[in-house]
């Protein structure tokens, strides 16, 4: 049976899984809530804690911020998935939403020398929903809890906090 299930995704154009495999994750994202109405919350999980802050900018003006802010930080966005898209797959609407995938080289480095398990994690993602009020509310895993795990990484953890709390503030204020 598994087998069965397997051939019939894989025979599947590779555009079509992409979009099932997209959309299953934005399916589980979207258990958590997205109506913040205190400016900065931290939600535990088995996999890291997640920060939320509740913007006081327009939804498409923190976006703007955010990405200034991904550039100042010598990011590199390697993604931006289509969240309207997605949920349009499985019968729904979203007002906004937006999001980065975020690579630096030069920190992805370490993660591969020290321990080469620990790059299921990066890229670095960042979310931005639309409230309804329309401001944006900024969501992303913390950089230290995700590589709590991993060994000498703690360090770049900490780094790697710092910069996405100045890029999730530049769409905050």
């Amino acid at each position: 049976m598994v087998t069965g299930i397997r051939q019939k995704i894989m025979s599947l154009p590779q555009t079509t899984w992409v979009h099932v495999v997209l959309g299953l994750a934005l399916f589980v994202g979207l258990f958590h809530g997205t109506h913040a109405t205190v400016w900065a919350k931290d939600y535990k999980y088995s996999g890291g804690v997640i920060i939320e802050k509740q913007s006081t900018l327009p939804f498409r003006r923190a976006i703007a911020n955010v990405q200034r802010a991904i550039k100042g930080a010598r990011f590199i966005i390697v993604g931006e998935p289509n969240y309207q898209l997605m949920q349009r797959m499985v019968g729904r609407e979203r007002a906004g939403a937006k999001g980065f995938f975020l690579y630096r080289p030069d920190l992805g480095i370490p993660v591969f020398d020290n321990d080469p398990k620990a790059a299921m994690e990066i890229p670095l993602k960042i979310v931005i929903w639309e409230g309804s009020d329309g401001k944006g509310i900024i969501r992303y895993k913390q950089p230290s809890s995700v590589l709590a795990d991993y060994k000498s990484l703690a360090g770049l953890g900490r780094e790697l906090d710092e910069l996405m709390v100045k890029i999730s503030d530049a769409g905050v204020k």
